[in-house]
């Protein structure tokens, strides 16, 4: 078409230059005619020709028009060609041009490397362009994979400190809790806890919880002290993670068979520089660096709920045994107080007793035992009381036998050397005696040997009375095994009303780290700290008038150290009623007392991490906020470029069709709208049914309109394809493929300069 254009215009141009070379011609010969003044006629432009040969010259001149106007037409077409060379170019620049602001429009950063035509200049803008936009989402990129990173990690250990506030008090519990929920978290394959224990002294780490595969396994696994990498890592308190598990280390088993995982991560739950146990996790796949990181963490708050829980079972069992041993302690005490009431009254009985067998003897005597014997120890005489308490049945049965048989075996010894010098005239014999029954048994008394004398002094036969004292001796032996007990169990000492200290056990001593010599010369009040005198002089005076004291007391050491006592202070009467001495009964309970001022502190600690909990929280929540505030902004920011972006491509004199991977619309633009006879929101978030036909003679626009077809990444070429209505249209495309989140845009220009129905 171009060439016949050309054919014609060198046709016209040369008749123009023959009709002017023709006019040239025949000007210039009315001008000579008329110089020679002949008139213009052919005959006498013939006689011209014969007089002057070079007027065939000007006859030519019609000829040379044709040459020139050839020329003339020659130039205008390569002129022509070379403008339309130019226009061409231009042409195709701007499509690329076009093409590239399309790609990065939607994203196709690679675009720039693929054009050749533009301008230097503008290529270098565009490719310094297209590395800021690489920057700026590289940077964007990491930002909002920190940002979710840190979220994942918040919201983790959140989840994570409400388990083990839940859990708190049941550590099988709180574990399977924890690696349950540990092996969901991180989205792994199978997690074990183990805790240090101690079987018979002998410290291992015992597997108390696993779960793998969402199911829940039974835990039986036992790790020596030091044994293996669970042993190394408890030892060492350092994680460890490896990506090279040997063969048979751990198997996870599912429905599909057994199989070995490939990644290891050993975290030691440990708090303060003591270790508590191990975490023990598996996985097919790589575990990033951060979850390590939020698995450590998990560890130390694991670590630190078990050091409570462990501190609070300690405390618990303790204050348990010292209850107890209170409880036993004050019965104890009641028993022994009874009892010395009792003993009191026995004694006070029992000196009324000797006091009238003094006194009253001839009259009294069948309310006594009586006996004399001779002075080498034969009896002469026992009345009918002394019989029925031995045993005997009468008089004939002893009369005439010798004391000994009366005396116990381990006694005749010292009984002997007593009768011999009683016998000689010695001084009475008074006290407590042991006697042997006609059946073997044991008969105390309170016995009196009396000399018995002549006018002339000489002593003539011994006198024996006696008072039945078995009853008063076996409970007074009971009490005095009681005492001995009181003795080895708790501090005892006894006072005198002003605080001189009279008797003490070695216990009181002990508990006070003194020696018995230096507690001699002590006083009630030497004890007592300053800072107490006040209170304890009015526990002191409501004692010494007769009302006992039981309670809590502080005592100094002799090294100025508190020594705590549960202590009773209890008043003992002399037989006129008078207070003859304070009896101290006391129960060390300092270690009890540091228990519970450790339970202060720690108490007190936990409140202070509990504060801390709380600070860290609103600092959380802060950071969040901002967190969300900028997340806004940028959200904002993008909104305003997409804006934008919709803009040019709205204002973009070709039809733009953009179509997601799952062949719904979501481009398309005031040029598509004339193209297709449609409106915007009738094709927007609609199929791609709606515009183009389902079946395509194409398999580019096949693969576009069809969900799930793979496209080509970019392309530019003429095809033919069918509107819904069923309108076939031959046309040049571009197609551009950018992925937009998870999904993918499918972008098709449509050129109109090339459209053809």
């Amino acid at each position: 078409m171009i060439k016949s254009n050309g054919r014609e215009l060198v046709g016209k141009y040369m008749a123009m230059g023959f009709i002017a070379g023709l006019a040239t011609s025949i000007l210039s010969y009315s001008l000579v005619l008329a110089a020679l003044h002949i008139r213009f006629t052919f005959g006498n432009l013939a006689d011209l020709h014969h007089e002057l040969i070079l007027v065939y010259l000007v006859d030519a001149i019609p000829l040379a028009g044709i040459l020139v106007g050839y020329l003339l037409a020659l130039n205008h077409n390569n002129l022509v060609h070379e403008k339309r060379k130019i226009t061409i170019r231009q042409e195709r620049m701007n499509q690329e041009l076009n093409f590239v602001i399309q790609a990065l429009t939607n994203g196709n950063l690679q675009a720039v490397n693929d054009i050749s035509d533009l301008d230097p200049k503008i290529t270098n803008s565009l490719e310094a362009l297209q590395s800021r936009l690489q920057e700026n989402r590289d940077t964007e990129r990491k930002v909002r994979e920190e940002d979710k990173q840190q979220n994942w990690i918040s919201e983790g250990l959140a989840e994570f400190g409400d388990i083990l506030r839940a859990n708190s008090t049941d550590r099988d519990a709180l574990a399977y809790a924890i690696i349950s929920k540990m092996v969901r978290y991180l989205d792994i394959n199978q997690g074990g806890f183990f805790v240090i224990d101690q079987p018979e002294k002998k410290q291992v780490l015992r597997m108390i919880a696993c779960h793998a595969y969402d199911r829940r396994k039974y835990p039986d696994q036992v790790v020596e002290w030091g044994e293996g990498l669970i042993g190394a890592v408890a030892i060492e308190k350092k994680s460890y993670y490896t990506n090279k598990i040997p063969d048979g280390y751990l198997h996870i088993t599912s429905g599909l068979g057994r199989a070995n995982p490939r990644h290891l991560l050993l975290v030691p739950i440990v708090v303060n520089d003591e270790v508590y146990g191990v975490f023990e996790l598996a996985s097919f796949k790589e575990i990033p660096d951060f979850q390590v990181r939020f698995v450590e963490r998990v560890a130390e708050n694991t670590a630190t709920t078990l050091n409570i829980m462990y501190s609070n079972l300690r405390t618990e069992a303790l204050l348990e045994e010292t209850r107890e041993q209170a409880s036993e302690l004050v019965i104890q005490e009641e028993k022994v107080r009874r009892n010395i009431e009792e003993l009191k009254i026995t004694q006070a009985e029992a000196a009324r007793q000797s006091e009238q067998f003094i006194s009253f003897t001839n009259t009294v005597n069948h309310t006594l035992i009586r006996a004399e014997y001779s002075t080498d120890g034969t009896l002469i005489y026992a009345n009918t009381r002394l019989l029925r308490k031995l045993g005997y049945s009468g008089n004939r049965e002893v009369e005439g036998k010798h004391i000994s048989m009366f005396i116990h075996t381990s006694d005749q010894e010292w009984f002997s050397g007593m009768w011999n010098k009683l016998s000689k005239g010695g001084a009475h014999f008074e006290g407590y005696m042991r006697h042997v029954t006609k059946m073997g048994l044991d008969l105390w008394t309170m016995a009196t040997y009396t000399c018995m004398r002549k006018d002339d002094g000489e002593v003539e036969k011994i006198l024996f009375l006696a008072i039945d004292y078995t009853t008063q001796k076996e409970e007074s032996l009971n009490y005095e095994g009681q005492i001995k007990a009181i003795n080895k169990l708790s501090p005892k000492a006894e006072f005198s009303p002003d605080g001189r200290i009279l008797e003490f056990n070695s216990k009181f001593t002990n508990s006070l780290k003194y020696t018995e010599i230096e507690v001699r010369n002590k006083n009630i009040f030497d004890f007592i700290a300053r800072s107490d005198q006040e209170r304890f002089n009015e526990i002191w005076e409501k004692v010494i008038t007769g009302n006992s004291y039981e309670g809590q007391l502080r005592m100094l050491s002799k090294y100025e150290d508190d020594t705590w006592f549960r202590a009773t202070f209890s008043a003992i009467s002399d037989m006129y009623g008078e207070i003859e001495k304070i009896v101290f009964l006391a129960f060390d309970i300092s270690k009890e007392k540091e228990l519970e001022y450790s339970m202060r502190d720690q108490n007190q600690q936990l409140l202070d991490k509990e504060e801390e909990m709380k600070l860290q929280s609103l600092d959380l929540k802060n950071k969040i906020r901002e967190i969300n505030k900028k997340w806004t902004e940028d959200q904002h920011a993008r909104q305003q470029e997409s804006d934008l972006l919709t803009d040019i491509i709205d204002s973009h004199p070709e039809p733009i069709i953009g179509i997601n991977n799952e062949g719904f619309v979501n481009l398309f633009n005031k040029e598509a709208e004339k193209f297709f006879h449609t409106k915007k929101p009738k094709v927007i978030k609609h199929r791609s049914h709606l515009l183009f036909h389902p079946e395509q003679e194409d398999p580019l626009m096949e693969a576009l309109v069809v969900p799930g077809r793979k496209t080509s990444e970019t392309v530019r070429k003429k095809i033919k394809f069918t509107t819904a209505d069923k309108k076939n249209v031959e046309a040049c495309v571009s197609l551009l493929k950018s992925n937009y989140g998870s999904g993918i845009i499918n972008t098709l220009i449509i050129h109109p300069e090339f459209i053809s129905s």
